[in-house]
């Protein structure tokens, strides 16, 4: 299958790419930080991630998608798969790669691609803006809750910001 479009931002944050890719990952710590999902689990018998893993997201915009983990490589990069019909999306892949670099940094890279169904792809560009958009959003708000977890540490701890 060939995946005609491809939308990718990234974001390098103060977190080591153990700890990132763990919280990142973690369901119950996802709906803290992502105001995107309303609701994230697991579909038919997966209890873990990991490759294979199914899994369902329901949007707060009331979308839900079913997906499969393509890749589950512990801290590096997960991928997945849409299962399901989308309204949209003709085929969806969505891609999370994690680097190391210096001093306990990472960047967090997110990549969407996808094919539209007709008539989306005749508004392609419209799409492209708002799936754009959401993954800027997604990185915002883990930038956001990452900055709070700092302050509050920080607050505990006595340290001078």
């Amino acid at each position: 299958m060939k995946l005609k479009n491809t939308i990718s931002e990234k974001i390098t944050l103060d977190r080591n790419i153990d700890w990132l890719f763990e919280f990142t990952q973690d369901f119950t710590k996802r709906k803290k930080w992502d105001k995107q999902t309303l609701e994230i689990g697991f579909l038919d018998d997966h209890i873990e991630l990991k490759k294979g893993a199914k899994v369902y997201t329901k949007s707060i915009e009331g979308i839900r998608m079913d997906t499969e983990y393509l890749t589950f490589d512990t801290p590096n990069e997960i991928s997945i798969q849409m299962l399901n019909k989308s309204p949209v999306f003709k085929n969806f892949i969505g891609i999370w790669n994690y680097i190391s670099i210096e001093n306990d940094k990472t960047i967090l890279k997110i990549t969407y691609k996808f094919n539209l169904r007709f008539p989306y792809n005749i508004i392609s560009k419209i799409v492209f803006q708002k799936t754009h958009k959401n993954i800027l959003k997604k990185l915002e708000f883990l930038e956001n809750y990452l900055l709070k977890l700092n302050n509050e540490e920080c607050s505990k701890m006595g340290c001078k910001k």
